[in-house]
C-alpha cells in the first residue's frame, strides 16, 4: 500500500478513535463506515487546509494567460483571465502586487494581461508530509463529519468541534515558528491585520 494510503488510512483511522468506535483498517475495508471516511476525508482534508496560510502547504508558480471557460462572460474591470492550478486549495498571493484581482471559479480573473506569479495553499498528495499536529486536526474534522452518522449524544458531538478547535490552534502555533517573524514582502504589519485600515489608508 503506497505511503500516502497509510497516512491517509491512519487518519481515519483516529478519527473513528475520537467517537470512540473502533477504528478502520484501510479505506479498503468492506464497511459502511470506510466508504464513508473514503468521501468525507478529501473535504475534512480541504477544511483544515482552509484554516491558514500553512507553511508546509505552500506553493508558488507561475500563471500564464488563458481563454475565458463557456459560460464564463467577459467582465470589463477584469478582462485577463489566468487557470487556477489544479492543486489550489486557497490563493493566498497574487504578484505584482499592483494588480486588481479575483478568484472566479477556476479562473483568477486580472486587469493586465502577462504572466502572474501566485503563492497559494495547495492540496496535499502525500499525507505524511503532514505535521502530526495539523494531522489530529484533520481526523477531528473527519469526525464531526462523520459523527451525526454514528454518535447519537450531542454533546458528545459537541465536544469534538471543541476539540477541533484547539487542535487547529495548536497546528497555528507550530507553523507559526515556521518562519520569520518579519513580514518577508516589505509591508507593514497593519496591510494583513486588519485589511479594512489597509483599505482606507
Amino acid at each position: 500500500m503506497p505511503t500516502t494510503q497509510i497516512a491517509a488510512s491512519t487518519i481515519a483511522a483516529q478519527a473513528f478513535r475520537f467517537m470512540e468506535l473502533a477504528p478502520i483498517s484501510s479505506f479498503e475495508d468492506d464497511s459502511e463506515r470506510a466508504e464513508a471516511a473514503r468521501q468525507q476525508y478529501p473535504i475534512a482534508l480541504k477544511m483544515c487546509l482552509e484554516e491558514c496560510d500553512w507553511s508546509f502547504a505552500s506553493t508558488f508558480t507561475q500563471l500564464s494567460q488563458a481563454a475565458l471557460i463557456a459560460p464564463m462572460i467577459a467582465d470589463e474591470a477584469l478582462p485577463y483571465a489566468f487557470a487556477v492550478p489544479s492543486d489550489c486549495v486557497t490563493v493566498q498571493e497574487v504578484q505584482p502586487s499592483s494588480v486588481r484581482w479575483r478568484i472566479d471559479g477556476i479562473m483568477i480573473r486580472a486587469d493586465r494581461p502577462g504572466v502572474l506569479t501566485i503563492r497559494y495553499t495547495s492540496l496535499i498528495d502525500n499525507e505524511a508530509r503532514l505535521p502530526a499536529t495539523f494531522q489530529v486536526a484533520v481526523s477531528l474534522a473527519l469526525a464531526i463529519l462523520l459523527a451525526p452518522r454514528w454518535m447519537s449524544v450531542r454533546t458528545k458531538i459537541a465536544d469534538l468541534g471543541s476539540s477541533y478547535d484547539k487542535a487547529i490552534a495548536k497546528a497555528k502555533d507550530w507553523d507559526a515558528n515556521s518562519a520569520s517573524g518579519a513580514r518577508y514582502d516589505g509591508r507593514q504589519g497593519y496591510w494583513s491585520d486588519d485589511w479594512v485600515s489597509g483599505a482606507i489608508l
